[in-house]
């Protein structure tokens, strides 16, 4: 179990942002964006709603829809494109409400791998598959 204190005044922070919020929340953020490379393909190519994913991280189901893209704009200009996956479980697909959607936020594909926006965040969504008349 790791313990975490708030640092001291003038004491470096020991853990960087992992995501677009936490960076907000004055989490440091050293400017290391992901992109998808000119030419490939994209979260919104990769991912269509119907498939089945899971996270690195222990979660998954059924996409309903792919988000985006939207963009953020870095210190120095640059416009970093990233997506948002909208998922539900795969037992309440199809008969699913409000309730059960949950969002992978900032999504980008690098060598058809799809992984967050931060570098510091090693986080990485997998296609399982497709629910069996979809696509």
């Amino acid at each position: 179990m790791q313990i975490r204190r708030k640092p001291r005044p003038g004491e470096q922070l020991q853990y960087l942002a992992h995501s677009l919020c936490a960076a907000e929340l004055g989490a440091p953020d050293p400017g290391h964006y992901r992109s998808t490379p000119a030419g490939a393909p994209d979260v919104a190519a990769l991912v269509h709603p119907g498939m089945v994913i899971r996270t690195s991280y222990g979660t998954g189901g059924t996409v309903i829809d792919v988000e985006g893209p939207h963009v953020h704009v870095a210190p120095d200009g640059t416009d970093y494109p990233h997506f948002t996956i909208v998922y539900v479980p795969s037992e309440r697909f199809g008969r699913h409400g409000k309730l059960d959607r949950n969002w992978i936020n900032e999504c980008v594909a690098v060598n058809d791998r799809i992984l967050k926006l931060l570098e510091a965040n090693l986080d990485e969504v997998f296609v399982e598959g497709a629910v069996s008349g979809w696509r």
